[in-house]
């Protein structure tokens, strides 16, 4: 059952329609619609920091999940059109920090560290609505970097916060 669920997500992101042209723009306009969301999220966790926080929706967590697949899979239309190798990164990074911050949200004791793993997300979310233009080519690219992100300088460090 749960091989057949993976599958039924897999197919839904690699089918849904999309409103952008491209997959950058996929990914960028998700990440932009998803940010509302978690900051809505993380508000609900700060208000009540020594609480038990409310688990996140199931939407919000499979469009998260959405995400990081989507992120996944702009990372290897990178690398197979011989892009840059740091968006790669950066990409590749996304997917596994959505993955660690919703283990980290649902698993949170309390509020407070909710909110903490919900922050990240949004960090993460506004750096991919920042990063996923420098994908289109190169007058985007240097638009792109002339607003430099966390995540870009960040990308070959693994830093446990």
């Amino acid at each position: 059952m749960k091989r057949l669920a993976a599958w039924l997500i897999i197919a839904v992101a690699l089918a849904s329609p999309a409103s952008a042209d491209t997959l950058a723009q996929q990914v960028q306009a998700e990440a932009s619609r998803l940010l509302l969301q978690v900051k809505s999220a993380e508000a609900a966790a700060n208000a009540k920091p020594s609480g038990k926080p409310a688990p996140l929706s199931p939407a919000l967590v499979s469009d998260m999940q959405r995400f990081g697949l989507a992120a996944v899979r702009l990372s290897s239309e990178i690398d197979a059109s011989g892009g840059p190798k740091d968006l790669r990164c950066i990409f590749r990074g996304m997917a596994a920090e959505t993955d660690n911050q919703l283990k980290a949200a649902a698993g949170a004791a309390n509020g407070a560290v909710q909110a903490k793993a919900l922050s990240r997300l949004n960090h993460m979310l506004s750096d991919a609505v920042l990063i996923a233009p420098a994908v289109g080519g190169p007058a985007q690219a240097k638009a792109a970097a002339n607003a430099r992100s966390a995540a870009a300088q960040q990308c070959e460090i693994s830093r446990d916060f």
